[in-house]
């Protein structure tokens, strides 16, 4: 009787560690929103008239925006929110200048819900 109850308990300790184990590894894994920026401090006012930024991780698509400015330029800091799980990732920034040029900038970043990702555009 004292042995059956015995391996009934490791049993259920067993259950219980597990299962413990796998809520705790799918709260890890659960998409968050985790915030970009991307710092345009170094163009001048009114030069950059679109931003077209792409958030990837292992090439799957996590985020495509295309924002248009005009005339007023875009701000100095662009700020945007992808809805992922933390971990690294590839943000690709393709600024446009208002004669038509277009430069890219491509850097990994970590994705946090705690602190957002800087991207400097060159």
């Amino acid at each position: 009787m004292v042995r059956e109850r015995g391996g009934l308990l490791l049993r259920v300790g067993f259950v219980a560690v597990l299962g413990g184990g796998l809520l705790l590894w799918s709260q890890l894994r659960k998409p968050r929103d985790c915030a970009v920026e991307i710092d345009l401090t170094r163009a001048l006012p009114g030069e950059l008239v679109e931003v077209d930024l792409i958030v990837r991780r292992s090439g799957k698509l996590l985020l495509r925006s295309d924002l248009r400015y005009g005339r007023a330029g875009a701000p100095a800091t662009v700020a945007l929110t992808v809805h992922a799980a933390p971990g690294e990732a590839e943000v690709e920034a393709t600024l446009v200048r208002a004669g038509g040029t277009a430069r890219r900038t491509q850097e990994r970043v970590t994705l946090s819900a705690a602190a957002p990702a800087r991207v400097i555009a060159r």
